[in-house]
Protein backbone atom coordinates (compact mmCIF):
# COMPACT_ATOMS: atom_id res chain seq x y z
CA UNK A 1 0.00 0.00 0.00
CA UNK A 2 2.93 2.52 1.08
CA UNK A 3 4.69 1.36 -2.61
CA UNK A 4 1.34 2.45 -4.61
CA UNK A 5 1.33 5.89 -2.70
CA UNK A 6 4.32 6.57 -3.16
CA UNK A 7 3.91 5.69 -7.16
CA UNK A 8 0.99 7.55 -7.28
CA UNK A 9 2.63 10.69 -6.00
CA UNK A 10 5.30 9.67 -8.42
CA UNK A 11 3.51 9.88 -10.96
CA UNK A 12 1.42 12.73 -9.94
CA UNK A 13 4.56 15.01 -9.63
CA UNK A 14 5.79 13.92 -12.94
CA UNK A 15 2.41 15.10 -14.68
CA UNK A 16 3.31 18.52 -12.70
CA UNK A 17 6.74 18.74 -14.47
CA UNK A 18 5.95 17.67 -18.03
CA UNK A 19 2.90 20.03 -17.51
CA UNK A 20 5.20 22.62 -16.24
CA UNK A 21 7.45 21.96 -18.99
CA UNK A 22 4.31 22.43 -22.02
CA UNK A 23 3.86 26.05 -20.67
CA UNK A 24 7.25 26.96 -20.46
CA UNK A 25 7.92 25.94 -23.93
CA UNK A 26 4.16 26.59 -25.50
CA UNK A 27 4.83 30.43 -24.01
CA UNK A 28 7.22 31.91 -26.34
CA UNK A 29 5.10 30.06 -29.00
CA UNK A 30 2.09 31.90 -28.00
CA UNK A 31 3.76 35.00 -28.16
CA UNK A 32 5.47 34.61 -31.58
CA UNK A 33 2.44 37.22 -33.55
CA UNK A 34 2.95 40.07 -30.12
CA UNK A 35 6.88 39.81 -30.54
CA UNK A 36 6.41 40.88 -34.17
CA UNK A 37 4.52 44.07 -33.47
CA UNK A 38 7.28 47.05 -32.40
CA UNK A 39 6.54 51.08 -32.43
CA UNK A 40 8.92 53.36 -32.04
CA UNK A 41 7.63 57.03 -32.04
CA UNK A 42 10.09 60.13 -33.17
CA UNK A 43 9.57 63.47 -32.85
CA UNK A 44 8.55 65.91 -36.22
CA UNK A 45 9.78 63.36 -38.15
CA UNK A 46 11.12 65.49 -41.48
CA UNK A 47 9.82 62.13 -43.72
CA UNK A 48 7.17 59.41 -44.04
CA UNK A 49 7.94 56.23 -45.87
CA UNK A 50 4.78 53.71 -46.79
CA UNK A 51 6.23 50.41 -47.79
CA UNK A 52 4.83 48.79 -50.74
CA UNK A 53 2.03 46.13 -50.07
CA UNK A 54 -0.97 46.15 -48.37
CA UNK A 55 -2.03 49.47 -49.01
CA UNK A 56 -5.56 49.18 -47.60
CA UNK A 57 -4.18 49.53 -43.95
CA UNK A 58 -0.69 51.28 -44.61
CA UNK A 59 -2.21 53.96 -46.63
CA UNK A 60 -4.52 55.16 -44.33
CA UNK A 61 -2.03 55.67 -41.51
CA UNK A 62 0.55 57.02 -43.58
CA UNK A 63 -1.74 59.78 -44.60
CA UNK A 64 -2.76 60.40 -40.84
CA UNK A 65 0.94 60.79 -40.08
CA UNK A 66 1.16 63.33 -42.72
CA UNK A 67 -1.85 64.99 -41.38
CA UNK A 68 -0.13 65.05 -37.85
CA UNK A 69 3.31 66.67 -39.06
CA UNK A 70 2.30 68.50 -42.36
CA UNK A 71 6.19 69.47 -42.75
CA UNK A 72 7.06 66.06 -43.81
CA UNK A 73 7.73 64.58 -46.74
CA UNK A 74 5.90 61.52 -47.72
CA UNK A 75 7.77 58.96 -49.72
CA UNK A 76 6.26 55.74 -51.17
CA UNK A 77 8.29 53.06 -53.07
CA UNK A 78 7.54 51.47 -56.09
CA UNK A 79 8.46 47.79 -56.84
CA UNK A 80 10.76 46.98 -59.77
CA UNK A 81 8.12 44.72 -61.19
CA UNK A 82 4.49 45.99 -59.42
CA UNK A 83 2.18 43.46 -59.18
CA UNK A 84 -1.29 43.35 -57.58
CA UNK A 85 0.35 41.72 -54.65
CA UNK A 86 3.16 44.06 -53.77
CA UNK A 87 1.86 47.12 -54.93
CA UNK A 88 -2.14 47.40 -54.61
CA UNK A 89 -3.30 50.09 -56.84
CA UNK A 90 -0.22 50.76 -57.35
CA UNK A 91 -0.87 53.66 -59.57
CA UNK A 92 -3.20 55.20 -58.01
CA UNK A 93 -1.48 55.63 -54.39
CA UNK A 94 -1.03 59.58 -55.16
CA UNK A 95 -4.50 60.32 -55.92
CA UNK A 96 -5.57 58.24 -52.80
CA UNK A 97 -3.53 60.38 -50.69
CA UNK A 98 -4.89 63.46 -51.79
CA UNK A 99 -8.27 62.17 -50.93
CA UNK A 100 -6.61 61.49 -47.51
CA UNK A 101 -5.77 65.29 -47.33
CA UNK A 102 -1.90 64.91 -48.36
CA UNK A 103 -1.34 67.22 -50.87
CA UNK A 104 0.27 65.13 -54.28
CA UNK A 105 3.18 68.52 -53.72
CA UNK A 106 4.28 66.43 -50.74
CA UNK A 107 4.78 62.68 -52.31
CA UNK A 108 8.11 61.46 -53.94
CA UNK A 109 8.30 58.10 -55.39
CA UNK A 110 11.49 55.69 -54.44
CA UNK A 111 11.33 53.37 -57.51
CA UNK A 112 13.21 50.49 -58.05
CA UNK A 113 12.90 48.04 -54.81
CA UNK A 114 12.34 44.66 -55.02
CA UNK A 115 12.12 44.05 -50.58
CA UNK A 116 12.27 46.09 -47.69
CA UNK A 117 15.84 45.90 -47.78
CA UNK A 118 16.06 47.78 -50.53
CA UNK A 119 13.37 49.62 -50.01
CA UNK A 120 15.84 50.86 -46.71
CA UNK A 121 18.81 51.59 -49.34
CA UNK A 122 16.31 54.10 -51.03
CA UNK A 123 15.34 55.58 -48.05
CA UNK A 124 19.01 56.16 -47.02
CA UNK A 125 19.89 57.71 -50.33
CA UNK A 126 16.79 59.78 -50.46
CA UNK A 127 17.42 60.80 -46.51
CA UNK A 128 21.10 61.88 -47.97
CA UNK A 129 20.26 63.92 -50.60
CA UNK A 130 17.63 66.01 -48.75
CA UNK A 131 19.50 66.09 -45.61
CA UNK A 132 17.39 65.02 -43.97
CA UNK A 133 17.31 62.91 -40.19
CA UNK A 134 14.11 62.13 -39.03
CA UNK A 135 12.61 59.03 -40.91
CA UNK A 136 9.02 57.11 -39.90
CA UNK A 137 8.58 53.73 -41.49
CA UNK A 138 5.10 53.17 -41.56
CA UNK A 139 3.64 49.26 -42.87
CA UNK A 140 1.43 46.63 -41.63
CA UNK A 141 1.40 45.07 -37.59
CA UNK A 142 3.66 42.26 -38.08
CA UNK A 143 6.08 43.75 -40.56
CA UNK A 144 7.04 46.38 -38.24
CA UNK A 145 9.76 44.13 -36.21
CA UNK A 146 11.74 43.32 -39.44
CA UNK A 147 10.91 47.17 -41.36
CA UNK A 148 12.59 48.64 -37.91
CA UNK A 149 15.41 46.12 -37.83
CA UNK A 150 16.45 46.34 -41.15
CA UNK A 151 16.13 50.07 -41.38
CA UNK A 152 17.50 50.48 -38.84
CA UNK A 153 20.68 48.55 -40.05
CA UNK A 154 20.88 50.28 -43.44
CA UNK A 155 20.64 53.77 -41.87
CA UNK A 156 22.87 53.25 -39.13
CA UNK A 157 26.05 55.50 -39.23
CA UNK A 158 23.84 57.90 -41.11
CA UNK A 159 22.49 60.36 -38.88
CA UNK A 160 19.15 59.59 -39.56
CA UNK A 161 16.88 58.35 -36.42
CA UNK A 162 14.23 55.75 -37.42
CA UNK A 163 10.82 54.87 -36.11
CA UNK A 164 7.98 52.98 -37.24
CA UNK A 165 4.55 52.94 -37.13
CA UNK A 166 2.26 49.73 -37.08
CA UNK A 167 -1.05 50.28 -39.61
CA UNK A 168 -3.88 50.34 -37.63
CA UNK A 169 -7.39 49.58 -38.62
CA UNK A 170 -6.33 45.83 -39.44
CA UNK A 171 -7.74 42.34 -39.39
CA UNK A 172 -4.66 40.74 -37.70
CA UNK A 173 -5.02 39.48 -34.30
CA UNK A 174 -1.42 39.34 -32.73
CA UNK A 175 -2.21 37.73 -29.21
CA UNK A 176 -4.12 35.31 -30.91
CA UNK A 177 -2.68 34.74 -33.91
CA UNK A 178 -3.10 30.81 -33.77
CA UNK A 179 -6.37 31.23 -34.35
CA UNK A 180 -6.89 32.66 -37.78
CA UNK A 181 -5.37 31.32 -41.20
CA UNK A 182 -4.29 35.17 -42.01
CA UNK A 183 -2.42 35.46 -38.96
CA UNK A 184 -0.58 32.29 -38.83
CA UNK A 185 0.44 32.77 -42.56
CA UNK A 186 1.15 35.84 -41.85
CA UNK A 187 3.82 35.32 -38.71
CA UNK A 188 4.60 32.09 -40.31
CA UNK A 189 5.96 34.21 -43.14
CA UNK A 190 7.59 37.32 -41.03
CA UNK A 191 9.82 34.86 -38.29
CA UNK A 192 11.02 32.94 -41.95
CA UNK A 193 11.80 36.63 -43.27
CA UNK A 194 13.73 37.44 -40.08
CA UNK A 195 15.58 34.47 -40.19
CA UNK A 196 16.84 35.16 -43.78
CA UNK A 197 17.47 38.58 -43.57
CA UNK A 198 19.69 38.05 -40.74
CA UNK A 199 21.80 35.53 -42.53
CA UNK A 200 21.45 37.15 -46.01
CA UNK A 201 22.28 40.74 -45.02
CA UNK A 202 23.46 40.48 -41.19
CA UNK A 203 20.22 42.27 -39.69
CA UNK A 204 19.40 41.62 -36.11
CA UNK A 205 16.45 39.45 -34.94
CA UNK A 206 16.22 42.16 -31.95
CA UNK A 207 16.40 45.82 -32.59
Amino acid sequence: MMTSRSGRRSVRRLVAILLLLAVLVSMPLLSAGSALVVERNIEAPEAIIMLASHEWERLPAAAALARKHPEAVVLLTYPAVPTPYNCHLCDERIDWLAAEGVAAERVRVLPQVTNTYTEAIAARRFMAHERLTRLTVVTSSYHTRRALATFSTVLRDSGVQVGVVPASGTRANPSRWWLDAYDRSYVAYEWAALLKYRLQYGVPLWW
